[in-house]
């Protein structure tokens, strides 16, 4: 399990488009927008209010220029108009190589690592997980959650983790 410091100098923030930490600025899908979407966009009908006060929005990405291991949308978490987490679906186990390449890409390597077998899945392969641990945020890579065709990449705000911890222990 290999484990470094705070990785990169100031680390990219940006992720499919979407900055971490500044305002939402994503539009609204036009209607028939909301699958095959040219552009990002949220859709406006489905705007989860969560308990402790993030408002989650659905953005559709557009085809050109999605990484091939991203699956559906986007689910961005914005507390008082300023993006806290994105989460981002992934094919799961086929995907996971891609995904941990290119989060190290862009992050340095993973602050912390690990391989686990999912047995009750029946599958050959091992699902990987990965922690970036940065200064004002971290990223978390779950190879798969639950399914091997479903992974998640969380990059979320130090804040928010926080504000969600704080809920969940009331």
């Amino acid at each position: 399990m290999p484990v470094t410091t705070l990785s990169a100098a100031a680390p990219d923030k940006m992720v499919l488009g979407v900055e971490l930490g500044a305002r939402f600025l994503v539009p609204t899908c036009r209607a028939g927008e909301i699958s095959f979407s040219s552009r990002l966009c949220f859709n406006g009908d489905l705007i989860n209010h969560k308990a402790w006060g993030a408002d989650e929005y659905y953005v559709s990405l557009p085809s050109a220029g999605t990484p091939p291991y991203v699956r559906g949308e986007l689910r961005v978490s914005v507390v008082d108009g300023i993006v806290e987490s994105i989460q981002i679906g992934t094919w799961g186990i086929q995907a996971q190589g891609g995904a941990l390449a290119a989060l190290t890409k862009q992050y340095g390597e993973p602050t912390r690592t690990r391989q686990q077998m999912q047995n009750a899945l029946r599958s050959r392969f091992p699902t990987q997980f990965a922690e970036w641990d940065l200064k004002d945020f971290s990223v978390k890579l779950d190879g798969s959650t639950g399914s091997i065709d479903w992974g998640r990449i969380e990059v979320t705000t130090h804040r928010y983790r926080k504000l969600v911890k704080d809920y969940e222990q009331r």
